[in-house]
């Protein structure tokens, strides 16, 4: 993620309207401003996550079960997030001085983000916090400041690096151990004000005491690790779920607190994109108005051919088209010279009994291709339900898909899962891959059937063998969630790779997440954008989006904002939603540089008019709707 610029009030002394025209004054400023920004903004790379993680659980004095699982599974969640993580797990003073001096002068080395958490005992002294390392001999008050560590002083190591922002996230308010040999210390860690660009988390509230847990980790650090990844949420919103939840599992008994002095706005997992999940096989849904619209004019040309070649030509040519089922119909019934008019199906589309039946599915998809073309929608649907109904019936195994897909998605009909699931389970009884692939996913979310994860998997196995690249998709998702079966990665990119051959879009994009997370990969790198590329190419917003992301990152590609401007721009117009949320709720995430050139490109595509100077004000915010509502059209 770039890093939010920080700025103050940028202000112009000494001009004089007298020695410059009112032209001339309004150039100088955005020349200013634009000069003392390019100073300003973040460095042309990605940003630098430091995080220092520390634990301490055997000490010999009231040890604890929990603090140095909360660490490893705090360390876990911050890798996640993009944090280069130090873990020091059971240290000694002379260790926990070490780790914070070396963290120190790492995070004085750029322009960073820093983050240190403790979880172990804490204590407070004369208003003073101490953090306790392992091997802490303490008989009196005065000797813990030498037997421990300071929190004050590790704030101060982070300020001193001149980072722009710092979090400090404390688990470590646990009742006082040495109550027995002290006197005059309160329970609970002193309230702390956090130096400027400062956040500082605390388990519970100043003068309290929080709990260690019952369970492998504390209901703080198990709370924050799962709201940490929470995709497109301010830091300050990631701690307010994680209070939510604490005081929901201690029952209001502890209150997580913070005290922050930042400026700005960050995001611990701000744009990173998630893998697409199962979806049904869906003909056309995929296809432009203009490709609608040619598939139809193409399909009326060849409807009458006798000659196989010329329906194998248009499924090539309209793979993801709506008369695909048809074309092989056709194909097949042509296929076999001794006996032409015996119409034996075989595979997807299964058998026919009635020589009608073929009739009434083209009359169907000529009806429902002009409704996905804009022309009468919903009448044109409801005459083309009874049609597929009616060849379903007949026994086309094609009609059986659209007609389960109409069910499923109340095209032309009530929404109806239940009959969707029948539908597709007789197209699959016929050997359609297709359907198959469909009723998987009504049994992997429970949908219209009672979910089953197995029947799902043996579904998409069973589609995936037959050659049907969506299956395949689903298969590779499975293994790469560990969803009904054990986590396999390699598994999954084997069926996520050979679905992306086959043309999935899905599956392209998937592998490509995936190999942009192999470390110190270059050519899995490699591969990863090119399959983005091409899922872009082929209409996949989430590729597009992700696109940017990599380009203004400079994240495995050398970076440029001109085509993050662009990919960002054109994930926007085609609706995806993460993109919309980033160009109307929190552009800040983004760079300058490609703000800017988002900027330039909408004043080239002639929606704005006004400075390319990296913020989004009203005429931008404007200039920007205008583009969606233009690209929406055009869609």
């Amino acid at each position: 993620m770039v890093g939010v610029v920080k700025t103050g009030d940028i202000q112009c002394t000494g001009c004089s309207t007298m020695a410059f025209g009112d032209r001339m004054l309004g150039f100088l400023r955005t020349v200013t401003v634009a000069v003392l920004l390019s100073l300003l903004v973040a460095p042309a790379s990605a940003e630098t996550r430091l995080a220092l993680v520390m634990g301490n659980s055997d000490y010999k004095t009231a040890p604890l079960k929990n603090p140095a699982n909360d660490a490893r599974l705090m360390a876990q969640a911050l890798k996640g997030v993009g944090f280069d993580v130090t873990s020091v797990i059971n240290a000694n003073q002379s260790q926990m001085r070490r780790a914070i001096v070396t963290f120190g002068r790492k995070l004085a080395k750029g322009d960073s983000v820093g983050l240190v958490y403790y979880a172990g005992h804490g204590v407070q002294v004369a208003g003073e916090n101490y953090l306790i390392p392992l091997g802490a001999d303490i008989k009196r008050d005065d000797e813990v400041a030498l037997a421990s560590i300071n929190l004050t002083d590790l704030l101060r190591t982070m300020a001193h690096a001149k980072s722009r922002l710092n979090i400090a996230i404390l688990d470590a308010c646990r009742d006082n151990p040495f109550a027995s040999t002290t006197r005059g210390r309160s329970r609970g860690l002193a309230p702390v004000e956090a130096p400027s660009g400062t956040l500082i988390a605390y388990a519970t509230a100043p003068g309290k005491v929080a709990y260690d847990g019952r369970s492998e980790n504390s209901p703080y650090s198990a709370a924050l690790a799962a709201s940490i990844p929470t995709v497109g949420v301010t830091i300050e919103e990631v701690f307010r779920q994680t209070r939510r939840n604490v005081l929901a599992v201690t029952r209001g008994k502890q209150t997580p607190w913070e005290h922050s002095s930042l400026t700005g706005a960050f995001y611990f997992d701000s744009k990173s994109a998630v893998p697409d999940v199962s979806a049904r096989y869906d003909h056309g849904d995929t296809l432009s108005k203009d490709l609608r619209l040619a598939e139809l004019v193409a399909w009326d040309a060849i409807k009458d051919s006798k000659r196989t070649v010329d329906f194998r030509k248009h499924i090539k040519r309209f793979p993801k088209g709506l008369f695909v089922e048809l074309a092989e119909l056709r194909a097949e019934r042509f296929k076999s010279k001794a006996s032409p008019w015996t119409w034996i199906i075989t595979g997807s589309i299964g058998r026919t009994t009635s020589k009608s039946a073929p009739e009434l599915y083209e009359k169907a998809l000529k009806l429902e291709a002009a409704a996905s073309s804009g022309q009468d929608n919903a009448e044109n649907l409801k005459a083309a339900f009874p049609l597929y109904k009616e060849a379903a019936e007949l026994g086309l195994t094609a009609a059986m898909i659209q007609l389960a897909r109409a069910y499923d998605k109340g095209l032309g009909a009530e929404h109806d899962l239940k009959q969707a699931v029948y539908w597709y389970t007789r197209a699959s009884d016929q050997g359609s891959a297709r359907a198959m692939s469909a009723l998987g996913t009504m049994y992997e979310f429970g949908e219209g059937t009672k979910k089953s994860l197995l029947e799902a998997l043996r579904l998409y196995r069973l589609a995936a063998d037959a050659g049907d690249a969506n299956a395949m998709t689903s298969l590779g998702f499975l293994f790469a969630e560990g969803k009904g079966v054990a986590q396999n990665l390699k598994r999954a990119k084997y069926w996520y790779d050979k679905a992306a051959k086959a043309g999935n879009v899905r599956a392209m994009f998937n592998l490509a997440l995936l190999q942009l997370k192999e470390k110190r990969n270059r050519k899995a790198h490699r591969r990863a954008v090119a399959w983005l590329h091409k899922a872009s190419d082929s209409g996949h917003a989430g590729a597009t989006r992700e696109l940017a992301v990599i380009y203004d990152e400079g994240r495995v590609v050398r970076r440029n904002s001109r085509l993050a401007a662009k990919y960002l721009l054109d994930a926007f117009g085609a609706s995806s939603d993460r993109a919309a949320f980033d160009i109307r709720v929190r552009p800040d995430t983004w760079s300058y540089w490609t703000r800017r050139q988002i900027q330039k490109r909408l004043r080239r595509l002639g929606f704005y008019d006004g400075h390319s100077h990296g913020f989004f004000d009203s005429r931008t915010r404007i200039a920007l709707e205008a583009f969606f509502t233009r690209a929406k059209k055009a869609g």
